[in-house]
């Protein structure tokens, strides 16, 4: 029997949701989802909307809190702000619910049981607090109207929450970065972005951190125009936070919340950064992808050399490369290295950082990876690694990957459901599953990072 919006009832919660880190709670046996609760909390809930299959709810009292709860460290993290949603459960908590989201999505969607793989384990990150290299922060009104700088609220990216901190990355400098901005706005009579209105200047704060040099290149985002008084921002920046080696000024008029280099121009120092992943140096761009969790990337990098099975004499092709990430972790073990990417910058990044680490056999193309993937059908490799996007392949895709018949495939993957889609895929095209693991690279989220190894039949 479904039950009434508005009614309260009380229950304990049996079940949790990722990724919308919600608990499941029976009514009567009819299934509700409700924010901010783990299993074994008893609490009172409200219901507030009411499908065909199941309702929503809301949290009007937690009456006896289960084990594994924890008191957020982010004085905003209870305000709803929308960068992470597990921080009220322990860690190792945290990775107990990804790990079994990780299983059930892999057995509903790729028909994989946990038992007819070899299963690694999943990985915590060695950073639990402060991981972040990268945080996009939103400029735009708050709820009184005035200017904010922070994260869109959850499930409303029309507000913003102002933010004083961010624990997701240096949160001392960030805080710091935050403030000063947010003050220049205010004392410019800047105006935040309103997504629903479509009107207003700044959009976004970029920053961006070097783990391994401890500094910052800053990104700030408006739509067409100059910002003012810039030699007194940089004046003003450069004195308060002197790690800052770079501040560069976006354009970005694109109607979507999303920040778009539509064009850029550099204010001040450099835009990018070096960052080192084991013996290797890396030169990023402010707008080329990179992992966001420095230290974790060692973790990634490392699985899958050990899953490329290398000893110098085969031929990885490295698809989605970015700025050379993987395929230049792996060099120095292979025969040759070819990447592949569509964005030209970070392939002009990923040339570069061959070059400055003296690896000649690493070469980079550019190029969309499934128009690609035609021209290469003629040559011969050893290994294919993949790292796509959260959208992961499509089945065109895998075809072409099978069209090249090499032994073994390294499938990186932050999706977890698109990756056991495309291991179904792969599977009908004679591929199986071997062994895998989950790497944390974002905790207090319901993310993480799945690293593969498949071999032809």
């Amino acid at each position: 029997m479904k039950p009434a919006k508005g009614e309260i009832f009380e229950g304990k919660v049996v079940d949790f949701a990722l990724p919308e880190s919600q608990g499941v709670l029976k009514r009567d046996g009819f299934v509700v989802f409700v924010g901010g609760v783990i299993p074994g909390d008893v609490c009172r809930v409200k219901i507030v909307k009411v499908k065909n299959n199941f309702a929503l709810g809301e949290l009007v009292e937690l009456i006896e809190p289960a084990e594994g709860r924890v008191e957020p460290v982010c004085p905003h993290f209870e305000e709803g702000c929308g960068g992470c949603s597990l921080q009220f459960l322990s860690y190792p908590q945290q990775l107990a619910f990804k790990e079994k989201s990780a299983f059930d999505a892999l057995q509903r969607v790729g028909k994989i049981s946990r038992e007819e793989i070899d299963y690694e384990g999943f990985f915590p990150s060695p950073k639990v607090f402060g991981y972040r290299n990268k945080m996009e922060f939103n400029f735009g009104p708050s709820q009184e109207g005035k200017l904010a700088l922070g994260l869109h609220p959850k499930k409303r990216y029309w507000e913003v929450l102002d933010l004083k901190v961010c624990y997701l990355m240096d949160h001392e400098k960030t805080a710091q970065l935050l403030d000063f901005f947010r003050d220049f706005a205010v004392r410019n009579q800047l105006s935040g972005y309103d997504p629903v209105k479509k009107e207003g200047f700044l959009r976004n704060l970029l920053i961006r951190r070097s783990e391994s040099e401890a500094e910052f290149i800053v990104g700030l985002a408006s739509r067409e125009g100059a910002i003012p008084k810039t030699e007194e921002l940089i004046r003003e920046l450069k004195s308060l936070v002197p790690s800052v080696q770079g501040l560069v000024h976006i354009i970005n008029n694109a109607p979507a919340s999303a920040l778009i280099f539509e064009k850029k121009q550099l204010l001040f120092g450099r835009d990018f950064f070096y960052e080192r992943i084991g013996s290797i140096r890396y030169k990023v761009s402010i707008e080329s992808f990179f992992q966001v969790n420095s230290p974790g990337c060692y973790l990634l990098y490392e699985k899958v050399k050990e899953y490329a099975q290398l000893d110098r004499r085969q031929k990885v092709l490295d698809l989605y490369c970015g700025s050379g990430g993987i395929g230049l972790y792996l060099a120095d073990s292979a025969s040759s290295v070819l990447g592949v990417e569509e964005n030209p910058k970070a392939v002009e990044d990923a040339k570069h950082n061959a070059w400055l680490n003296g690896l000649d056999n690493f070469i980079c193309v550019s190029g969309r990876v499934e128009k690609m993937l035609s021209s290469l059908s003629s040559q011969k490799f050893d290994c294919v690694v993949l790292d796509p996007p959260r959208a992961g392949l499509d089945k065109k895709a895998v075809k072409k990957v099978v069209a090249l018949g090499v032994p073994l495939i390294v499938y990186v993957s932050c999706n977890i459901g698109t990756f056991a889609r495309d291991v179904l895929f792969f599977r009908e095209g004679g591929y199986q599953l071997k062994k895998i693991c989950f790497i944390d690279l974002f905790p207090h989220t319901p993310h993480f990072e799945t690293v593969a190894l498949l071999l032809k039949a």
